[in-house]
């Protein structure tokens, strides 16, 4: 009977999920399957790969609160960046990861692109734009920030949200920044917002209004 490498590497990111050390096989298993070549280390097939397990990635409690705090965006012209496989609310979704896009059901557009890079969108052309879990995983940050206040209309709404603990081991490897809540405030309104920051359960919400 002939091995599909692909169900082969979707079985062992479920013992990698378990903490069984399976990473040796999956890497030799990757280059087998087109989406997923250069896993690890290459970026799109990271995440790629994460596109299969990330509805255990997050815990109930905080996604009922991220869907609560989003209900005043719904109606608006939502730009969802790094939005992965799920979308809070009906939006246009951004993500490196077109095995992410495929799953995300919640997106009225997909597009396809990386964070490190300026934003193919219009200038203006947004209501609001939410970014959750996604900051730390950018170089580019200041840059990332002028582009969300570049396609935001004037008193355009911005939400991000950061873990307030350490995010799990393996998805740290991914991490580029790890900025305290006080330097991405600060980081945020100098990219022309005026910024509430909460903590709420184990998360920090950043509300920001585009001010300029």
């Amino acid at each position: 009977m002939k091995i599909n490498p692909e169900n082969e590497f979707l079985k062992n990111l479920i013992k990698l999920q378990y903490g069984l050390k399976v990473q040796n096989t999956l890497k030799k298993i990757s280059s087998k399957v087109i989406w997923a070549r250069g896993w690890p280390q290459n970026k799109k097939s990271f995440w790629n790969a994460e596109a299969f397990m990330w509805n255990h990635k997050i815990d109930a409690d905080p996604r009922k609160l991220i869907t609560q705090e989003l209900k005043p965006l719904h109606g608006k012209k939502n730009l969802d960046l790094g939005c992965g496989s799920y979308s809070y609310i009906p939006s246009t979704g951004f993500d490196i990861s077109k095995k992410m896009l495929d799953f995300n059901d919640n997106c009225l557009q997909k597009v396809t692109g990386d964070l490190e890079n300026k934003l193919p969108f219009a200038n203006k052309s947004f209501d609001s734009v939410t970014a959750l879990f996604v900051l730390n995983y950018v170089k580019n940050y200041p840059q990332l920030l002028s582009e969300i206040s570049r396609v935001l209309k004037f008193q355009g709404i911005f939400v991000a949200a950061l873990y307030s603990r350490n995010i799990n081991s393996w998805q740290r490897q991914k991490e580029v920044n790890k900025l305290s809540k006080e330097k991405w405030k600060n980081n945020i309104a100098e990219a022309g917002f005026s910024v509430k920051l909460n903590k709420k359960q184990v998360l920090w919400l950043f509300k920001c209004v585009k001010s300029t």
